[in-house]
């Protein structure tokens, strides 16, 4: 199977593929209450999101238990428009579709019509859908069941540390999380008690609504934590400044090991896997300033005990530095010169194994570059 990943991931490279189109439709799941472990489960049902032939596809599913085994079972097809089995028949009222109901009642799910309710209300007209929430705001306002010790204990065994990840990433947005066993147990109380689908297609739901673009590979990086294969403040704050192939390298390895380890595949790559070798392989890292904070930081720390004139270096000095002509300065963008500062500044920072003084001249020779760009 790393052959076919890595196959994947050099195809990515010479190939266009926008994640943006594996988002195309907002995808809900329907609650969960904790259920005690021991007690019998039974089931709920969820709303799952499938391509068929390139166009979205939406089936309701059921979560149960055969053979003590949480897995789960097709309920109804709804193609590429749940909203088409929601009919009005006048003012604020509505009801779903008879043939729905008939196959989940030949089915032998057990549901109730509030959870129905839930599952679609995203698709609900929108003046209903207005109305039903409101009302809902004020109809429940009591806080969530407060967890038994047991409960914890048992959900924090449970989820795997890659759930748990992803659940504190799309929660908080850090990058650097520290270990998971100082995660509370109610940050993952929503993915726990449930087939692996439905967990999946919750974390879909919640990276389609949460994550830009732009926060993809940052995201990949954080929750198949490969920082902890890093030594040192850039693994945990900037990524981009590490070696790149060792970083895809450990990526790879993460990815086959989860695909075993949590989706129980070892042959082939697990469906619900496949985005995020797209996240990561066709997306660069989030900007960061933390270059920045850390050369004003220095600078300041630094300034009374060597100070320089602000004229110190000339604009031929300041290119030399940079390794750019003025000709090249002429046509440059703010953008690019930052880019350009940051990759020598990772070269010549003392924390990098550069020195003071050299860090200290790129410094000056940023600022007078930018003066000349405007």
């Amino acid at each position: 199977m790393d052959h076919l990943i890595k196959n994947f991931s050099k195809n990515q490279s010479g190939n266009t593929l926008n994640f943006n189109d594996v988002f195309t439709r907002q995808v809900i799941t329907g609650f969960r209450l904790y259920r005690e472990p021991d007690l019998p489960y039974d089931g709920a049902m969820y709303l799952a999101y499938e391509e068929k032939k390139g166009r979205p596809h939406f089936i309701l599913r059921e979560s149960l238990v055969i053979d003590r085994q949480l897995t789960f079972r097709d309920l109804y097809e709804l193609g590429p428009d749940p909203s088409a089995v929601i009919l009005y028949p006048g003012g604020n009222a509505f009801y779903f579709d008879e043939k729905m109901e008939d196959a989940l009642a030949a089915s032998g799910a057990v549901y109730d019509s509030d959870e129905l309710e839930e599952i679609f209300r995203p698709w609900l007209r929108p003046d209903i859908r207005e109305a039903l929430e409101s009302f809902m705001n004020r109809s429940f306002r009591g806080a969530r069941k407060k967890l038994t010790d047991i409960e914890k204990q048992s959900i924090l065994k449970q989820v795997p540390h890659f759930d748990k990840r992803r659940a504190h990433y799309l929660r908080f947005g850090n990058m650097d999380q520290g270990p998971v066993e100082n995660m509370p147990a109610t940050l993952f109380q929503d993915h726990s008690h449930k087939s692996r689908d439905e967990i999946e297609q919750q974390f879909f739901r919640q990276e389609t609504s949460t994550l830009k673009p732009r926060e993809f590979k940052s995201y990949v990086y954080a929750v198949f934590d490969l920082q902890r294969f890093f030594q040192g403040m850039l693994a945990k704050k900037m990524p981009q400044a590490l070696d790149q192939d060792r970083v895809d390298e450990f990526f790879l390895a993460e990815i086959c090991r989860i695909n075993k380890t949590v989706y129980k595949r070892d042959k082939d790559l697990d469906t619900h896997l496949i985005r995020y070798l797209i996240m990561f392989f066709d997306h660069p890292y989030a900007d960061t300033t933390l270059l920045d904070d850390l050369a004003k930081d220095f600078m300041n720390r630094h300034r009374v005990f060597h100070p320089k004139p602000s004229n110190s270096l000339t604009l031929d000095n300041a290119c030399k530095l940079f390794h750019i002509s003025r000709e090249e300065l002429k046509t440059m963008t703010r953008k690019h010169l930052t880019r350009i500062y940051r990759k020598l500044a990772r070269q010549v920072h003392p924390d990098t194994g550069g020195s003071h003084e050299k860090f200290v001249d790129l410094n000056k020779a940023y600022e007078t570059l930018l003066e000349k760009i405007g």
